[in-house]
């Protein structure tokens, strides 16, 4: 995975599953990966060590990680997009509303 490819991962994982983080893992998330600041410049405007950022961001990060694991949030959430995608594409009525179906089927599992 890429800087890019991680940097969207997380800031959608953070989107989705923040509120369940500690107010201060939250903020230095957004922080780094929504307002791009630097390990530095977050922790200058916390009044800590660089490394206490770094290992906040690491723990924050492994959290969001295992919710997506056990929930599965944004992996649902990218197929019905996906799916939805194909649904305005589709001009067979017959096909669109397979799609449609694959669409309600994904929503009945949790999101």
């Amino acid at each position: 995975m890429d800087i890019l490819d991680s940097k969207e991962k997380y800031s959608a994982l953070l989107l989705l599953y923040g509120k369940l983080l500690s107010k201060t893992t939250r903020r230095r998330l957004s922080d780094f990966y929504l307002s791009d600041l630097s390990l530095s410049e977050i922790a200058s405007n916390d009044h800590v060590s660089r490394s206490a950022v770094q290992q906040s961001i690491k723990e924050g990060e492994k959290a969001l990680l295992e919710y997506e694991k056990k929930l599965s949030f944004l992996k649902k959430e990218r197929a019905i997009v996906h799916l939805l995608g194909e649904v305005e594409k589709e001009n067979d009525p017959t096909k669109r509303q397979e799609k449609i179906d694959k669409i309600k089927g994904e929503l009945d599992y949790g999101i």
